[in-house]
C-alpha cells in the first residue's frame, strides 16, 4: 500500500493567496468603496450594486473554497490518496472520486493539469455519488475530462509517478 500525502507548502500558498482574494472581495462587497477609488463609473448606482452583488458571491464561493481545502488539508494530510492492494482511495479534493475497485477502472491518462481515470460504468459510479459529488463530477465530463480527476495542486507527488503507481496494480 502506497500513501500519497499532501504538499504543506503548496497548500499553505494557495490558501493564503485564496486569503488574500477574499479579503478583496470583502472589500468590495462590504465597504463604501466609493469614497476610496475616484472613477465616475461607480457613481452609477446600478454598475455600484452590481459589483457589490458579484463581489458577496464570489466572497461567499472563495469562503466555501478555502474551508474546504483547509478541511482537506487538516484531515487527509497524510493519506490524499492511498494506493492499496485492490483499490484506489481518493481524498485530494471536494470532487475526489472516494474508494475505486480496479477492477472498475478502464483507463488513466493526463490531461493537462489532471491525472483523468476512466471507468467500465460510469452511471453505475455516478448514482454512489452525493448530489453535490455528481453535479461536481458532471461538470469535469462537460469540460472534457472524466467523471474522476486528480490534480496535483495539494500532492507531494506528480502525476506521471501516480500513473505509473497505478498502473502497477491494474490488469486491463
Amino acid at each position: 500500500m502506497k500513501n500519497i500525502k499532501c504538499n504543506v507548502r503548496k497548500s499553505i500558498a494557495i490558501i493564503l493567496s485564496g486569503i488574500g482574494l477574499l479579503a478583496i472581495c470583502f472589500f468590495f462587497a462590504f465597504c463604501n468603496f466609493r469614497q476610496y477609488v475616484d472613477v465616475s463609473l461607480f457613481n452609477n448606482d446600478i454598475v455600484y450594486y452590481l459589483i457589490k452583488a458579484f463581489m458577496v458571491f464570489a466572497f461567499v464561493f472563495l469562503g466555501f473554497g478555502i474551508l474546504v481545502i483547509l478541511r482537506s488539508v487538516l484531515l487527509y494530510r497524510n493519506k490524499m490518496i492511498e494506493i492499496g492492494d485492490d483499490y484506489l482511495l481518493d481524498k485530494s479534493s471536494f470532487a475526489c472520486g472516494g474508494e475505486v475497485r480496479y477492477t472498475e477502472i478502464k483507463s488513466i491518462y493526463i490531461k493537462g493539469m489532471f491525472l483523468c481515470i476512466k471507468l467500465h460504468n460510469e452511471e453505475q459510479f455516478l448514482k454512489k455519488q452525493n448530489f453535490l459529488k455528481q453535479l461536481l463530477m458532471r461538470a469535469n465530463k462537460k469540460m472534457g475530462y472524466e467523471y474522476i480527476t486528480i490534480s496535483d495542486n495539494f500532492l507531494d507527488t506528480n502525476l506521471f509517478e501516480i500513473k505509473k503507481l497505478i498502473n502497477e496494480k491494474i490488469t486491463y
